[in-house]
């Protein structure tokens, strides 16, 4: 006969956040996009997203997706004397690197999809130049990117996002130059110009 308090304890189930909402969403709108969901089946799925309330029920809806996996794998972009950019709408592992000799590197995570608290980024900067550009509510740490003659700075100060990721920057620049900012708020066209301005009284 089996003691009951040899039996295993079922573990608490842990709560999910706005946050954790918006990275299974984001997951669920790539697949729209690959084509491994339709319309119909991406509006019953968010719907369990935006009423979930554990991680459990967040897992039983992205099971059957690859992105998980994918985002595991680290990337590497590298560049002599030209530009690369890595931008608009893909999924950020849990580490990058990067490296430039005399050319330019733009990561944009602004529209990326990150299911990781936080992301690893080795940067090797020659005299050429690595931009980060993160959302809103992002953290960034450059603490420990070592600088020879060249300029590491990031311009990332805002308020932080309760459970946003965090970019934590490592590596060397030489006589080039690191800057993680904020997407540049778009300008105002002459036609809104137009509409909004003053008339004479």
């Amino acid at each position: 006969m089996t003691d009951p308090q040899d039996e295993p304890t079922a573990l608490p189930e842990v709560r999910v956040g706005h946050v954790d909402r918006e990275i299974a969403a984001r997951q669920l709108q790539l697949a729209v996009e690959e084509g491994r969901l339709d319309l119909l089946e991406l509006d019953r799925r968010l719907v369990t997203v935006y009423s979930a309330r554990t991680t459990d029920e967040l897992v039983a809806v992205t099971a059957d997706l690859p992105a998980a996996a994918t985002a595991r794998e680290p990337i590497e972009l590298s560049v002599g004397s030209g530009t690369r950019k890595k931008g608009g709408q893909w999924i950020v592992p849990a580490e990058i690197t990067a490296e430039c000799t005399s050319g330019t590197i733009v990561i944009d995570f602004s529209q990326a999809f990150c299911p990781h608290r936080e992301v690893v980024l080795h940067a090797s900067v020659g005299s050429g130049g690595l931009k980060l550009i993160v959302p809103r509510g992002w953290m960034v740490d450059v603490d420990r990117v070592r600088a020879k003659s060249g300029d590491v700075r990031s311009k990332v100060t805002g308020p932080v996002r309760p459970g946003a990721p965090l970019l934590r920057v490592d590596g060397r620049v030489g006589s080039g130059a690191l800057l993680a900012r904020y997407p540049r708020r778009p300008r105002r066209s002459f036609v809104a110009w137009l509409l909004n301005k003053p008339r004479p009284a």
